[in-house]
């Protein structure tokens, strides 16, 4: 099964039969991030901001300190 990681800034999609044990070994940074379901991108617009991969609030088409892009604009949604 196929997972997501944050590297360097960006979300990338890890191939299916790969590890994080693999992606760790290649990129000692790589960070497993969890792609927020549609209910809780709504939750969060509700409350007029969004998250970061690195869990940081940030307005929706925002980024953060540490030069992450919010969900929404990682997903596409604006």
């Amino acid at each position: 099964m196929s997972f997501f990681i944050l590297l360097d800034g960006e979300v990338r999609k890890v191939k299916d039969g790969v590890s994080i044990e693999q992606v760790k070994e290649r990129y000692p940074g790589a960070k497993k991030v969890k792609v927020p379901s549609v209910p809780t991108l709504k939750k969060w617009s509700d409350k007029g901001g969004c998250k970061t991969p690195c869990g940081c609030w940030v307005e929706a088409d925002g980024e953060c300190q540490h030069g992450n892009k919010s969900w929404m604009i990682i997903l596409g949604l604006i």
